[in-house]
């Protein structure tokens, strides 16, 4: 239960930052460098802020090993 909840979480926060960015228009600016290089980070820090949901939410349990 906890996973669902934590995938939940974490598919509104990316459809928030998909949003953002596609309300940005950054899909049409992905050849400038300036915009990659903005783009690349934000990809990396939304990502970041997934695994970080995750691991809150959800805990440390799916990565523990049961006897």
């Amino acid at each position: 239960m906890k996973n669902l909840k934590a995938f939940s979480l974490m598919g509104i926060w990316t459809a928030l930052i998909g949003f953002l960015l596609f309300s940005a228009q950054a899909h049409l600016h992905f050849r400038e460098i300036v915009w990659a290089l903005g783009l690349s980070i934000i990809l990396l820090i939304t990502h970041m802020i997934n695994m970080l949901i995750y691991f809150k939410v959800a805990g440390n349990t799916p990565y523990k090993w049961f006897k």
